[in-house]
């Protein structure tokens, strides 16, 4: 197999879980997998890609996410195709939060580091935030969830990047596992996976207009949706 990768690429914007998720699935389709096959350890995937069993982890965790593959313990990885039901009840980290806590926190949080991130957005970042929704809206045209969740990942995050406030920031920062899986969770149904990317589009093009208030309602309305998304009825 000719896919090599390395951990920390110069210059990559992408993250490892969608680098070596990406990598994976090309595998899969190189190979011919098909839907109940099993594909190669974590252990082989990270002789074959060049990258760390902790990368190869990451992006396989990814990918059950978004229902790509499905992991059996003591049996092994196996190829799924993206199911159409309410993720909630896959949580990975129910042991921890839920994700009703998870998308209550983000309600409460996002919306204001949005507003504390308003005035250091320069003009080149919210265009980037344009050309991020646009690139989500491909991706969902594609029906490609592991595209879609990178640019969803790189629109919420550079907010975040953006907020002048230490302890929100850190606080966001310090909750990006989770936050991020709580940003695969949805994507699973492709049937609604290119509303996300509607939704960021509202924020823009709010930013644009420098109406700071509405650009705030658009996220908040658009953290609701994507709860509903998950199966949760009411934050």
């Amino acid at each position: 197999m000719d896919v090599e990768l390395s951990d920390n690429p110069p210059g990559s914007a992408k993250s490892v879980p969608a680098r070596v998720g990406e990598a994976i699935q090309d595998i899969i389709r190189k190979s011919g997998l098909e839907n109940g096959d099993k594909i190669p350890s974590e252990r082989t995937l990270s002789a074959m890609l060049a990258v760390s069993r902790t990368s190869v982890r990451e992006a396989i965790s990814m990918l059950e996410a978004l229902g790509l593959v499905r992991v059996e313990v003591g049996r092994g990885i196996f190829v799924a195709t993206p199911r159409r039901f309410a993720p909630v009840d896959q949580w990975r980290y129910s042991q921890t939060y839920s994700l009703k806590e998870i998308y209550q926190f983000r309600l409460a949080v996002e919306p204001i580091a949005l507003r504390h991130a308003a005035r250091h957005l320069t003009a080149a970042d919210v265009r980037n935030l344009r050309t991020l929704s646009q690139a989500y809206a491909a991706a969902a045209a594609c029906q490609d969830p592991i595209a879609a969740a990178e640019q969803d990942r790189m629109f919420h995050d550079l907010i975040y990047q953006r907020c002048e406030n230490r302890l929100i920031r850190e606080t966001l920062e310090g909750m990006a596992a989770m936050i991020q899986s709580s940003q695969w969770a949805p994507l699973i149904n492709l049937d609604t996976l290119h509303e996300a990317g509607e939704e960021h589009m509202k924020v823009v093009i709010a930013l644009e207009a420098g109406d700071l208030e509405s650009a705030v309602e658009a996220l908040a309305d658009h953290i609701r949706r994507v709860g509903l998304r998950c199966g949760i009825a009411t934050l």
